[in-house]
């Protein structure tokens, strides 16, 4: 019976040990990448216009997703669909 119970313990040591190791998904890698779905309106505003957009009306979010309408580069009125990726989607 105490050889049984060392064994779990052992077992349970090992495991919590295991679970900090990256390969069990237990390490937390922090980054600094701060993706749209962080972003407040003042922020995404400015990254629209660095793309060149202009007149952004009805931004808002949309899960994870900044959505509204704006006047692209070549003058034309787009609307956009910013992902979690930052990657601009206009239609």
């Amino acid at each position: 019976m105490a050889h049984r119970l060392k064994v779990v313990v052992l077992t349970l040591t090992l495991v919590g040990a295991l679970s900090g190791c990256a390969l069990f998904g237990g390490e937390r890698v922090q980054s600094d990448y701060v993706g749209p779905a962080a972003m407040n309106q003042d922020q995404v505003t400015r990254l629209l216009n660095e793309q060149g957009y202009t007149d952004i009306t009805g931004l808002h979010m949309n899960g994870t997703d900044w959505i509204g309408s704006a006047m692209n580069k070549d003058g034309r009125q787009v609307n956009f669909d910013i992902d979690k990726g930052g990657t601009i989607h206009t239609k």
